[in-house]
């Protein structure tokens, strides 16, 4: 009975560690591509998205999709370690439930939602999903 109780408190110590471990977020990156993100800056009522030390968000109106961010990534793009990395990627903002890629063109920062978020199309829309979220001024 004793070492079940022991092995038991040991895989909850091992978890806890795994998880206070898991959130590696660079300040730098934060500072560097963190922020509001929309396809229209000074509406308050466009879609945005959201990405700091809180956590990434995707919210439009009512509808808000949020996860804790746990981590960043400039060394790889997607799940598979040998997935190309497109032109332009900047950062990947990695949270439980989905992740936000920051890439940079000649007109600056965006995040784009279509062909990475899925899960973004119940809170933004179709339209949403095509949208240029650029990012806000600080």
């Amino acid at each position: 009975m004793r070492s079940r109780s022991m092995r038991w408190w040991l895989m909850v110590m091992v978890c806890a560690c795994g998880v206070a471990m898991a959130q590696d977020l660079r300040p730098d990156s934060l500072k560097q591509y963190g922020g509001t993100y929309s396809p229209a800056c000074g509406d308050v009522s466009a879609p945005r998205v959201r990405i700091s030390a809180e956590g990434l968000e995707i919210a439009h109106g009512t509808r808000t999709l949020r996860t804790p961010a746990r981590m960043d990534s400039y060394t790889s793009f997607g799940a598979a370690p040998t997935s190309p990395v497109p032109e332009g990627y900047r950062v990947e903002f990695i949270g439980d439930d989905f992740s936000l890629y920051v890439f940079e063109d000649a007109k600056g920062l965006h995040v784009p939602l279509q062909d990475f978020v899925p899960a973004a199309l119940a809170v933004v829309g179709a339209n949403g999903m095509k949208a240029r979220f650029a990012r806000c001024e600080r």
